[in-house]
């Protein structure tokens, strides 16, 4: 049975009493014949409902919404696209506890501005996307259009134009607004301590958005071609149109965003998703696409060619000649193309590692035009690889080592690993014993994680790629601040709440209570401060004891905080550390995690370092006070890395970081 996809997509260039836009109606005309064109009409059926310039009333919009959107189902997708003015209106009193600056984040209607009429408030857009999720489709909402309060900025470009309309300050009663009481109190209940980047407060359910800009920029119109465009619209719509297939929502915002931040002055795209893994679905619904990381390369206006990954993904300091290394492919290469080095079209160098990315150097293609993206796969690092000691049975052991030598692209050897002979020199052991294979610290043999039966060599492979996966996750654990860093250490704080009492131990021990005769999880709360003189990017890492890494703790991966501003993780919402039922009854009556706050002058993609958990190993009589050892070890062998690697009179951005140790104990019954 086909699918279907309802589309909303509104385009208001003229307004009532608001200045006009040149290029939102260009912007609708383009999604359209884009929907048109490309949408697989064997799979779906397209619905679509178009409102330009006079048609988009605020009650035709809302309509939209209630008679057409909701029309979709669990199979469908529900789409919205809005080109036109953003703004803020005065928020009423009923809302202030949500909104600090009581002001409401706005979409400008037809409409809106003529006496009687409204903007459509962020909490309405809440309760309309709300309404379509009651049928559970896939949502996407996608805005070109400004959401700040900061004004005109001085660095645009002669050639641009804002989609900003003036804050409408006339008093709006509560009355007004589409919401019922059931509804404002709901908002108020789930969005009390909510920081957004793009500013909107949209709801819990489930849906993807992409955004323009972020809170405090503006989305900027452009010429192309002599014809205006917003700069957002039309490099989303560029790259879909360039895709040999169906892009991820991850895929299309990377090159986009590389797109927007290298014309257009002072516009940062934002993208967020209620569930992180739908970011890997095909643009407009499909199924979770499973696919192995990647970096991006593209044209910097401030630096000429770059890759957007830095010191904090992970990619090192050149060291004399030696330096990270990439094959690039073409933007729209699928997973199994990029596991062959000869689908390569050039190879770069990185020649500088700043905080976010690094400036590359481009070898074996003639003609290199700024449009141009690449996908891109490191296949070589400067830096030494971890030891490995692999011991014992010699059928394991001999699969082992031909693993090892063949994980990387091209059959080449892993590129996070080397085989060692002596304890001395190994950070980890591969024991192969008893017809399976334990992954070990060198001086014991108690697995870390979850033991591998059998003597294959797919199992061989496992486990090779195991041990990558654990050497990444050390070299999170280890990334420290580097010495030459003029951030103060004490720039961004990340305080501890507990039953609302600040805990200001850099290592928390929470504990399990009983409660009616169960044992009830301890819950806490983290909010981070900017206590510096300077704006500061933020991302905060969990770092679990099962080498998981997750940055969702802040929505899109990171925060901008301005001196003395406030961001809370999970929205403010409690965290719950556990102890898993299955590990308890093992024995093990601890977990561990490590809280890492990355600050940084400049934004950076955390979610590029998003990993997930290795399953523990089954140990009947566990001592569960080694259940601490391999963190404990961890957090001893930090390394300081220099971000400079240029001469002394180039000025890069900076950054630091810090951390939390946690562990929750859950006492045994």
């Amino acid at each position: 049975m086909a699918g279907n996809i309802y589309a909303l997509l509104v385009g208001i260039d003229e307004y009532l009493n608001v200045s006009p836009l040149q290029g939102c109606v260009n912007d609708i005309t383009a999604i359209k014949e884009y929907l048109e064109g490309r949408v697989d009409t064997d799979g779906y059926q397209v619905h679509l409902r178009t409102l330009l310039n006079k048609d988009a009333t605020r009650q035709k919009i809302i309509d939209g919404f209630r008679q057409h959107l909701c029309q979709a189902g669990n199979e469908d997708v529900a789409f919205f696209y809005y080109a036109g003015h953003g703004s803020q209106e005065e928020a009423p009193e009923e809302f202030w506890s949500i909104e600090p600056d009581r002001l409401n984040e706005t979409l400008v209607c037809y409409d809106s501005r003529s006496p009687g009429g409204w903007d459509l408030a962020d909490k309405e857009m809440a309760k309309l996307i709300a309404e379509i999720a009651q049928k559970n489709p896939h949502i996407t909402i996608i805005m070109d259009c400004c959401h700040s309060s900061s004004g005109t900025r001085g660095d645009i470009e002669a050639d641009t134009a804002e989609r900003k309309a003036p804050i409408d300050r006339r008093k709006r009663p509560l009355e007004s607004f589409i919401l019922s009481n059931k509804d404002a109190e709901q908002l108020l209940t789930e969005r009390s301590l909510a920081t957004n980047p793009t500013g909107w407060t949209l709801p819990r359910a489930k849906h993807i958005f992409l955004a323009a800009c972020r809170d405090r920029q503006t989305a900027k119109e452009y010429n192309v071609g002599g014809q205006r465009r917003g700069a957002f619209s039309y490099f989303l719509l560029d790259t879909l149109k360039k895709a040999n297939g169906s892009l991820t929502y991850r895929d299309l915002f990377k090159r986009t965003n590389a797109l927007v931040r290298s014309k257009v002055a002072n516009q940062s795209p934002q993208l967020e998703a209620t569930v992180l893994d739908d970011l890997e679905q095909p643009f407009l619904g499909g199924a979770i696409a499973g696919r192995k990381p990647y970096l991006t390369v593209s044209y910097h206006k401030d630096h000429e060619w770059v890759v957007d990954g830095g010191t904090v993904h992970g990619i090192p300091q050149p060291s004399g000649d030696e330096t990270t290394e990439l094959a690039l492919f073409p933007f729209d290469s699928c997973p199994e193309q990029m596991q062959e080095l000869s689908a390569a079209i050039c190879e770069a160098k990185v020649i500088a590692v700043m905080p976010q990315l690094s400036l590359v150097q481009i070898s074996g293609i003639e003609t290199l035009d700024p449009e141009m993206t690449f996908k891109a796969v490191v296949i070589s690092l400067p830096l030494p690889p971890k030891g490995v000691l692999i011991t014992g049975e010699s059928a394991g052991v001999k699969l082992a080592r031909a693993a090892l030598l063949s994980m990387s692209l091209g059959n080449q050897p892993s590129l996070y690993l080397q085989e060692v002979g002596t304890f001395e020199d190994a950070e980890f052991k591969l024991l192969a014993r008893n017809g399976q294979y334990l992954i070990t610290r060198p001086a014991d043999d108690r697995p870390i994680v979850a033991q591998i039966q059998g003597y294959t060599e797919k199992n061989a492979f496992q486990a090779i790629e195991r041990l990558e996966h654990i050497t990444r996750w050390t070299n999170i654990a280890e990334l420290s601040s580097p010495a030459t860093s003029s951030i103060q250490a004490s720039a961004v704080q990340m305080v501890i709440y507990q039953s609302g009492q600040e805990v200001k131990d850099a290592t928390i021990t929470l504990q399990y209570q009983q409660e009616n005769g169960k044992w009830k999880s301890p819950t806490f709360k983290i909010k981070l401060k900017n206590n510096s003189n300077q704006e500061l990017f933020c991302a905060l890492l969990d770092l679990t004891d099962s080498y998981a890494v997750s940055p969702e703790l802040l929505e899109t991966g990171g925060v901008w905080l301005k001196p003395g501003e406030e961001a809370w993780a999970l929205g403010g919402e409690n965290i719950y550390p556990t102890v898993r039922e299955k590990l308890w009854k093992q024995g093990i009556n601890q977990s561990q995690d490590i809280l890492k706050l990355i600050v940084s002058t400049s934004e950076f993609d955390a979610t590029l370092l998003r990993q997930n958990e290795l399953d523990l190993p089954f140990l009947p009589e566990r001592d569960p006070g080694r259940g601490r050892g391999t963190l404990n070890r961890l957090m001893k062998r930090v390394q300081s890395r220099d971000l400079r690697s240029a001469p002394e009179e180039e000025v890069y951005d900076d950054w630091i970081t810090s951390q939390i140790n946690i562990t929750t104990v859950r006492p045994k019954a």
